[in-house]
């Protein structure tokens, strides 16, 4: 909260104190317990928290993990380093998601590398972020859903599958330019903004998944083409993990707006009555509250009703700040 919302100079003895009490917290010890000698966290890039490199990193930044420590400088080392990347189980699939333009086990990459302070630069950064700016160009050439895909019988549905080299936007693609600033420009950001529209315009009428057809269907990977405005914290009582993605998510807008749907717009009025509201805590469901301590929690334990509230709060209001909203609410 300090550096995030009232810039606090990460010199400053209350900084430095903070850092030392973050190092000690038993899931931030955990994470760093699983790195390898080569500076590599968990067992493989893609995974769960502890053993996924992208998760357990996920986790060290949240819980306020500075940059400039050892053991994250090692961690950003060990992935420009890594030849065992073949070894790892998401290689095959992440393979195939590359090939087809789906942003895989290269984008993942290369998105780490960018989590971790990477030059941009960085031949495996600019490589992601050129197939990103190629698929939302490439996009723009597309007028219907059956541009570039095709409809196919899995597991006693009817569902749709990538046509291999044809240009559409995947979820990484997103991701990668969001994260990045080298590539903006005001002709490429003409260009996405128009196609990110037109793509959402295509969607509009289809909220299915969509595979990868690579001998068997992989996936489903789709882009939330059909976000919209949330105005009811119970759009998420069918899905509860989508609550602690959404709300995950808000911590992450920024006042770049240009990119993908940011969470932080996505805020209704009725969203907006339930957080000023005097008990926030009683429109949500146990399940609702396990997995969001699962996946977006930051205090150390919820012993206390208000630790739940802080954990609530907390990207909301930072979210708000990122977006630059603040004179809004």
């Amino acid at each position: 909260m300090y550096k995030e919302i009232l810039d606090e100079s990460c010199d400053s003895d209350k900084m430095i104190q903070l850092q030392e009490d973050i190092l000690n917290l038993p899931k931030v010890k955990k994470a760093f317990s699983v790195q390898k000698e080569s500076g590599f966290l968990g067992r493989v890039l893609h995974g769960v928290y502890f053993d996924g490199f992208d998760s357990t990193l996920n986790l060290l930044k949240r819980n306020g993990v500075e940059l400039s420590n050892p053991n994250m400088q090692r961690a950003k080392d060990s992935l420009l380093n890594w030849t065992d990347y073949e070894k790892d189980h998401f290689y095959k699939g992440g393979n195939f998601m590359d090939e087809y333009g789906r942003g895989g086990f290269r984008a993942i990459i290369a998105d780490l590398l960018v989590e971790l302070g990477c030059d941009e630069n960085e031949t495996m950064i600019q490589t992601q972020i050129n197939y990103a700016l190629d698929h939302f160009e490439g996009a723009l050439l597309h007028t219907c859903v059956d541009d570039f895909t095709r409809t196919a019988r899995f597991q006693g549905k009817d569902v749709r599958y990538y046509i291999k080299d044809c240009k559409w936007p995947a979820a990484n693609h997103v991701q990668i330019l969001s994260k990045t600033s080298s590539w903006r420009n005001e002709e490429n950001m003409d260009m996405v903004r128009n196609s990110y529209q037109h793509c959402k315009k295509i969607m509009r009428s289809y909220d299915g998944f969509i595979y990868i057809n690579c001998g068997y269907m992989l996936g489903p990977f789709n882009h939330n083409w059909n976000s919209s405005i949330v105005d009811d914290v119970h759009v998420f009582d069918s899905n509860p993990i989508d609550f602690a993605w959404w709300m995950r998510g808000l911590s992450s807008a920024t006042k770049t707006q240009s990119i993908a749907y940011e969470p932080i717009s996505g805020i209704g009025q009725g969203i907006l009555d339930w957080i000023l509201s005097d008990d926030v805590l009683s429109e949500l469901t146990d399940e609702h509250l396990r997995l969001y301590k699962k996946y977006a929690s930051l205090e150390p334990a919820w012993r206390k009703k208000e630790s739940i509230l802080c954990d609530i709060y907390f990207p909301i209001v930072l979210g708000i700040k990122r977006a630059g909203l603040e004179d809004k609410c």
